[in-house]
């Protein structure tokens, strides 16, 4: 599947927008926790590629490598960035291509760490407008600030998301469908791949329940609904809807507890039984 330099340019459109800084989306709240997921970004590739199928399978699977990914005080161990938009589009390609969703993963989370270098370089980068600003200050220059404190670093985040994401994609995409056609699904680099790609999703989800859960007791909900699944068949909306009944039931539960303790006077023996 070729990719046109009309799409690799929308695409990288799509990067400078989602990306953690940038202004279109006012930065985090619509950018870097919307259109940075992989869930959606899969989504506008898939539209803009004419695959929404494969855009989607791709997405939601790469998401739940990501989907526990934290960047405490900006550090960031892969940039979801690239994974998202040149690591989605790569495996979307590569599906295409004969390779399994699997491996496009593997695929995507490779980029995601290659990307942090372009996060880094920007980052450095922008440290140029923060004298120039400190300077603008010095002398009351407001024009200054205002150019040196938003103009000027959203130039710089637009030339390292943009272009790199559409040069890869671009040049990259026959390279990358090369790459697949040399190697069948039996040879050992894609069985490689797809193993990796299998496992990769297992940590997302092992890095998030060491997040939300308190207790190793607390790891009974998650079991609960993988047995669900498991055994009976269920679809996801099902076991959601599952989810919310067993999360109301236990919302209930802690408000009529905080209740008992406040009317006695906050004499209450903790019972494990009954937290459980």
């Amino acid at each position: 599947m070729e990719i046109s330099i009309f799409q690799a340019i929308l695409i990288g459109i799509l990067s400078y927008a989602g990306s953690l800084s940038a202004a279109p989306l006012m930065g985090l709240t619509g950018g870097w926790y919307v259109l940075s997921r992989p869930i959606v970004s899969g989504l506008l590739i898939g539209l803009i590629l004419g695959d929404v199928t494969t855009g989607i399978l791709v997405g939601v699977a790469v998401q739940v490598v990501f989907i526990a990914l934290v960047t405490p005080g900006g550090a960031m161990p892969q940039d979801l960035n690239s994974a998202a938009y040149i690591g989605v589009t790569l495996g979307v390609l590569a599906v295409k291509g004969g390779a399994t969703v699997e491996s496009s993963v593997a695929i995507a989370t490779a980029v995601g760490v290659i990307g942090t270098i372009f996060h880094n370089f920007m980052m450095l980068s922008n440290s140029f407008w923060n004298h120039r600003a400190i300077k603008a200050i010095e002398k009351g220059d407001y024009k200054g600030i205002i150019f040196n404190h938003f103009v000027g670093p959203q130039i710089v985040q637009m030339a390292y998301r943009i272009i790199p994401t559409a040069a890869i994609l671009y040049f990259g995409a026959g390279l990358a469908n090369d790459i697949i056609a040399m190697f069948p699904m039996d040879s050992f680099l894609m069985r490689t791949l797809t193993a990796l790609g299998g496992m990769l999703p297992a940590v997302g989800v092992a890095i998030l329940l060491r997040q939300v859960t308190k207790k190793n007791l607390e790891l009974i909900y998650f079991l609960f609904g993988f047995t669900l699944i498991a055994c009976l068949g269920i679809n996801m909306i099902a076991l959601a809807i599952i989810g919310a009944f067993f999360a109301l039931l236990h919302f209930n539960y802690k408000a009529s507890k905080n209740v008992v303790v406040a009317t006695n006077g906050g004499e209450l023996e903790d019972d494990e039984e009954d937290d459980l």
